[in-house]
């Protein structure tokens, strides 16, 4: 009896966070729904300012402050250079990856919800600190003695445009480096070769002797280069003499980005419509997501006072599941729809009218569920 009624009291305690998770919903589908709206309306009034530079190789004074789109090679001239292992690349960017192969613990809950520490060997790309282990005896990782790295171009233009440091952090284009083996070779000495191999174009460096990627050692070590070539891509952004900045709508929306390839202004416009509603969907589902856990643990007392009744707690648990999910629709809905309506019409009434279909629904399954719960309740 006593586990009876502690199942009503964390139910009920966990209605508290249910009323919390409710209004937040709303509050983040409202944000994002302003979001939405207010980036959507920046972008259509860039795609009617926009005008392509028509010369990459002769700065235009004419659209000096002006959005502007432009396609053509990004390069430049500058070679990065990583020292320790003679890798050297006229690139944009250029990044050292390494990882090392060393213990790493895994926490988990048992079915009597205490900790338990499982400890697997893996490769990783940092240094994990067995030091602070619970079990840290016999799971020693040693240091690390080459860590991951990158290195980017200062200068990277588009003929005699320069492109600013947030747009050339856009250029993503990766390319895989071959490793200078014979200048590594002939700078290591008689013991060090002993514990380097290469192999599908990496470096690995063991610990004990010449290592084998099959079956690595606590310790060793795999090194790979990645860089950005000089890359076509397209930007739209403000003309600054000869740079990009970024420009700002009337309605005080950013547009300041870069995509690779060549596309038209046209193109640049609709990905950043695209990502738009990504994000929007993205937050959408992550709102409705809240909103369903909080309705269903403001719903859960209903399954907790029925739980002393065979297979009443599931039943009524999965009626509560299906209102809860109705509830966050039709508040999902209603915030979404009201938002718009003074944007797009037609979408916001089709949105409404979905909200009053999930009304509908809650009405319906409310009534069943009081049934179901006094005929069990009341024999």
């Amino acid at each position: 009896m006593f586990g009876y009624f502690k199942r009503v009291k964390n139910s009920i305690s966990g209605m508290f966070v249910g009323f919390l998770m409710i209004p937040g919903s709303v509050l983040l589908h409202a944000w994002n729904e302003y979001r939405t709206v207010h980036r959507t309306k920046g972008i259509a009034e860039a795609k009617g300012l926009i005008e392509t530079l028509p010369n990459p190789d002769v700065i235009s004074a004419q659209h000096n402050q002006k959005l502007v789109h432009i396609s053509g090679l990004a390069e430049t001239e500058e070679t990065l250079v990583d020292e320790d292992f003679f890798v050297s690349e006229n690139a944009i960017h250029l990044a050292r990856n390494v990882m090392m192969f060393q213990w790493i613990e895994d926490e988990k809950r048992n079915s009597e919800n205490n900790n338990e520490y499982e400890y697997k060997l893996a490769w990783v790309d940092h240094p994990v600190d067995s030091s602070r282990f619970h079990q840290a005896t016999g799971h020693e990782n040693p240091n690390m003695p080459y860590l991951k790295r990158s290195s980017t171009a200062t200068e990277v233009r588009i003929g005699v445009y320069q492109l600013d440091e947030k747009l050339t952090d856009r250029i993503q284009n990766w390319q895989p480096v071959d490793l200078p083996e014979a200048a590594i070779i002939e700078n290591l000495t008689a013991e060090q070769r002993e514990r380097y191999l290469f192999k599908n174009n990496e470096l690995f460096i063991g610990v004990k002797g010449v290592p084998e990627p099959e079956r690595p050692q606590i310790g060793d070590l795999r090194i790979g280069f990645q860089a950005v070539p000089p890359t076509t891509v397209s930007v739209a952004a403000q003309l600054r003499g000869d740079r990009f900045g970024p420009f700002e709508t009337s309605n005080g929306e950013i547009i300041h980005t870069l995509y690779t390839g060549d596309l038209s202004a046209d193109d640049v416009m609709r990905n950043l419509q695209s990502e738009n509603n990504v994000m929007a969907w993205v937050l959408r589902f992550f709102g409705l997501a809240i909103c369903v856990g909080g309705f269903a643990l403001c719903l859960r007392p209903l399954s907790a006072l029925v739980s002393f009744i065979p297979f009443a707690e599931q039943l009524t648990g999965a009626l509560t599941f299906v209102v809860a999910l109705l509830l966050a629709l039709l508040v999902s809905l209603t915030t979404i729809g009201i938002s718009w309506v003074a944007v797009r019409p037609l979408l916001g009434i089709c949105l409404l009218a979905a909200a009053a279909g999930a009304y509908f629904l809650v009405s319906r399954m409310s009534k069943r569920q009081t049934s179901v719960v006094q005929a069990e309740i009341i024999p």
